[in-house]
């Protein structure tokens, strides 16, 4: 049957790009390349797994050639006679001998069969060491014994298998004798003046002949007669409908008569050999005879020629399992019905041929039924997926093109669609047989399917993409349920197909309504019918072979990003720029919130992956509220952000499991979006803060500094204190937060540490500076305290390293202390060079220092910590060397008085306050430091 396909499509496209010779090419071409792919596919089917086995340790079987039987059974009575004149048995004695023989035979495998078959000299010898080597030789090493039998057959090239093989000769025969009579009709039309129903006569008389040849001979030679039936039948078929269209010496009543006729003699003689080839040959010759003999006019004739063969097709249906027939004759109608409307179709036609093609669409829905009734006969494959997808598609898009100038047509078109397969599930999905329940089902898909189809056809013509992917699904799914990887592959390009073609198709109109249009309904009809089969690849499970699972996720990724899409493209095109940010963040955020529910209801766990979408939107969503308020709270957005920050830890919550913990197995990309999931909302929390603050007070005051660190600050004292927290999230991801996310959050919070100490004059109007306790100066406390509290726990710093850096913090504090207070009270400009040319600050940094290091080394020496007194000791040294180098010289009068004096009061309470604690207080320490 691939081979007429083939011949169709090669004539029909052969005819289109060169011609009348194009058609012969194309049609020969197309003709052997589909009796190629026929042939592998039938060798596929010999060795596909479901194939009966054999036997373990079972050689190749005997050929059952009556010739080859004949020359084994004469051999076996041959070695019999001599081993029986070998013995002294007589010859009617020696029957058992044979038969010992021929067991040998069989145990040896079909190698010693072949060496067998060379003539044999009349003599004993030979016989007798043939049974002595078979004596001799164990099974394992007859293959040894007999190389040259056992030696691998080549493998023979496809094409050049089937045109030597078989009747192949005779099948091209018949194609190029059918294309032959089809332009003698055409020849004689232009070159004789003999009359024409003479000239139809003869070729009809010589179809009947030909016709009449092959039954006879297919008793002697089936495959020869059979081919012969059938050209004869497509010539007159051809010969016809030419006397009735071309040349108009039939009426419209005889014409008929004899069309059905021929098809009633096409089944009988299909019917009576039994053979599916003649019945195509004879049906493919049937409909390709008015294309290639006739200019097309009006439809009635054209289209009730077809019928006629399509009455014949289902006539052969009723009573044989012919799928192949079947679909060839779906494929011709619809195939050859477009080609016509294509080029020929007008308004006024309607009335003829929408009758006709309703009549087709009952005709292969009918022998859909009938396949499924009879699907006892093939049970991996009941049903028909082509016919039961695809003549509703092809009907469908030839409907739709018929009623294109009918307002609503197509939604219309679409609701009939839906009642008849309402009808037609309401009427089988009671019925015992599991292919009709089978197709019930099937039947119900396509009826929601049209039902929910009607709508974007009322609104657009955005609909053939959309068709195709829904088609797509429910041929996947019926490919999961008869495990066919050929039409789960087929369901898989056609959605490809059906989303490049939805793009290609252009955009929506500007005055389209938000959602009820064509556009976005055929977009969300792409993306349903992806996520749909998805489902079903995963409600199947193991049954899909593992070379196809990991295709599933790529398509579920395909339907989410079409549906947040579809989703986000309406709203923006609807809404204004301040809006349609938030609006696009609100359809992701609703849409994955409802994948959660659905993915519940569904127990369907794939379904809450699509929430891997949210956090990237978010991230985009933010940039673009930045750039267009500095803030993502205007425009509903204090409504939208938060809610979009719950559905978000939801869906981390639903990759953790049911009980909310992970197994120590996590894996690294899920705990990296955990960390980064608490950075983004920390930084989001921290922008906001900082940005209202700012709003509400003075410009140019240390209240945003302020605003921006404490987020950071309580994000590390939370995950501090949370890390071993038995409460989710923290089971499974206690280092992604306290480490993940800690480590970049506290290197930010100490660089702004630094920087505001260095750059901030510490304003806090409209309130008075009061050295420590003002807002600043306790952020900067708050913020050193949770940087060091993570630290001991998390940061990948030595005891020794990590005091030092405190020490450092401590020091540049209190520096940022005193100079802000000398800044506020002494009135001294906040620039550098006016700072260092203060003689009382630089005196008061010396004492500060000093100071300082007291504390520092006193709290050492009470808490026996070692590192921390090293610390305040480096500090010191560094005030003594700022005395001698720099005080010494720059001061003068008071201000060096009291920079000496106190530095040496301090070094004496340091020396009797705070001595060095032991190395055993350093050691147990470190020890006992780290849980």
């Amino acid at each position: 049957m691939l081979a007429l396909i083939g011949l169709l499509v090669g004539a029909l496209a052969g005819h289109a790009l060169w011609g009348e010779w194009g058609t012969i090419v194309g049609g020969l071409a197309g003709f052997l390349g589909g009796a190629v792919i026929a042939g592998k596919r039938q060798r596929d089917a010999h060795r596909r797994p479901d194939a009966v086995p054999a036997p373990a340790g079972a050689v190749a079987t005997v050929p059952t050639d009556p010739l080859l039987i004949r020359r084994i059974e004469a051999l076996e009575a041959r070695i019999a006679a001599l081993e029986g004149a070998r013995d002294g048995l007589a010859p009617h004695a020696a029957a058992p001998a044979a038969e010992v023989v021929a067991s040998e035979l069989s145990a040896a495998g079909e190698a010693v069969v072949s060496v067998a078959l060379s003539p044999l000299p009349p003599m004993a010898p030979p016989a007798a060491g043939l049974r002595a080597s078979l004596d001799a030789t164990p099974e394992s090493d007859a293959s040894a014994a007999l190389p040259a039998a056992a030696a691998p057959v080549p493998r023979a090239n496809p094409a050049w298998a089937w045109v030597t093989g078989g009747n192949a000769l005779t099948r091209i025969g018949v194609v190029v004798l059918f294309f032959g009579v089809a332009f003698l009709l055409r020849y004689f039309a232009e070159h004789f003046t003999v009359p024409i129903e003479w000239r139809l006569a003869a070729v009809a008389v010589a179809g009947a002949a030909l016709t009449g040849l092959g039954v006879r001979l297919a008793r002697s030679r089936p495959g020869y007669g059979l081919s012969l039936q059938g050209a004869g039948a497509g010539i007159l078929y051809l010969t016809t409908y030419a006397a009735f269209r071309l040349y108009a010496v039939l009426p419209d009543e005889a014409a008929i008569a004899l069309l059905v006729a021929i098809a009633a003699l096409t089944v009988a003689l299909a019917s009576r050999a039994d053979s599916q080839a003649l019945a195509g040959l004879a049906i493919a010759g049937g409909f390709l005879a008015p294309m290639l003999a006739a200019t097309p006019g009006a439809p009635l004739p054209l289209f009730g020629y077809f019928a006629v063969l399509n009455g014949a097709i289902l006539a052969l249906a009723w009573r044989r399992a012919w799928r192949a027939l079947n679909v060839l004759g779906f494929v011709f109608t619809f195939a050859l019905g477009l080609f016509w409307g294509q080029r020929y179709y007008a308004p006024e036609h309607f009335a003829t041929v929408e009758p006709f093609l309703a009549l087709f669409f009952a005709f292969y829905v009918a022998i859909a039924i009938l396949e499924a009734r009879r699907g006892a006969l093939e049970v991996r494959r009941p049903v028909d997926g082509v016919l039961v997808f695809g003549v509703p598609l092809a009907g469908f898009v030839l409907q739709a093109a018929l009623v294109t100038d009918t307002r609503y047509g197509a939604a219309w078109s679409a609701l009939a669609l839906a009642a008849v397969y309402a009808a037609l599930h309401a009427a089988l999905r009671r019925r015992a047989e599991p292919a009709l329940a089978l197709l019930a089902q099937a039947f119900a898909a396509l009826a929601v399917i049209f039902a929910t189809l009607a709508v974007p056809f009322a609104f657009d013509d955005q609909w053939t993409a959309a068709l195709w992917a829904v088609e797509a699904a429910g041929v996947y799914w019926l490919g999961v349920r008869q495990a066919s990887p050929l039409a789960r592959a087929f369901a898989l390009l056609v959605e490809l197909a059906a989303g490049a073609a939805f793009v290609w198709s252009g955009g929506v109109t500007a005055d389209d309504p938000l959602f009820a249009n064509g556009y976005f309904i055929g977009a969300a009809a792409i993306a349903a019918s992806a996520l749909a089969t998805a489902l079903f690849a995963d409600r199947a499970g193991d049954e899909l072979p593992a070379r196809e699972r990991p295709v599933t996720p790529l398509v579920f990724g395909w339907g989410a990003v079409w549906w947040f899409a579809a989703g986000g493209m309406e709203v923006v095109r609807h809404l204004g720029r301040a809006e349609e940010v938030h609006a696009a963040l609100g359809w992701v955020v609703g849409s994955v919130a409802l994948a959660l529910a659905l993915g519940r209801v569904l127990r369907w766990p794939r379904l809450a992956t699509a929430g891997v979408a949210l956090l990237p939107v978010m991230g985009v969503a933010a940039l673009a509220d930045f750039e267009r308020a500095r803030t993502t709270l205007t425009a509903l957005g204090w409504l939208l952000w938060p809610a979009a920050w719950v559905v978000h830890a939801l869906v981390l919550r639903a990759a953790d499991g049911s009980d909310g913990r992970r197994p120590p197995g996590a894996t690294g990309v899920l705990r990296a979006v955990h960390a980064l999931s608490l950075f983004a909302l920390t930084a989001q929390v921290a922008w906001e803060a900082s940005e209202w603050v700012g709003r509400w007070t003075p410009a140019h005051t240390a209240w945003v500094a302020c605003a921006a660190a404490l987020p950071a600050a309580a994000c590390l004292w939370a995950v501090t204190r949370g890390r071993d927290d038995p409460r989710w999230p923290f089971p499974g991801h206690g280092d992604a937060y306290a480490v993940g996310a800690g480590t970049p959050i506290a290197a930010l919070l100490a660089v702004w540490f630094f920087a505001v100490n260095a750059l901030s004059p510490g304003d806090v109007s409209p309130l008075r500076y009061v050295p420590v306790v003002n807002p600043l100066d306790l952020t900067l406390v708050l913020a050193m305290a949770a940087m060091f509290g993570w630290g001991r726990r998390f940061a990948p710093l030595s005891e020794r390293m990590l005091y030092a850096w405190l020490g450092v913090g401590l020091f540049v504090g209190l520096n940022g202390v005193v100079l802000r207070t000398a800044h506020h009270w002494a009135d001294i400009a906040w620039r550098l060079p006016a700072l260092m040319a203060s003689k009382p600050l630089q005196a008061a940094l010396t004492l500060t220092w000093s100071a300082t290091a007291l504390a520092v080394m006193f709290a050492a020496t009470r808490r026996g910590l070692r590192p921390l007194w090293m610390v305040g000791a480096g500090l010191l040294a560094v005030v003594v060397g700022k005395l001698f180098l720099l005080d010494l010289g720059a001061l003068s009068g008071l201000p060096r008085v009291v920079a000496f004096l106190g530095v040496g009061v301090l070094l004496l309470a340091i020396g009797y306050l705070s001595p060095l604690p032991p190395a055993a207080a350093d050691a147990e320490l470190r020890s006992a430091r780290r849980p």
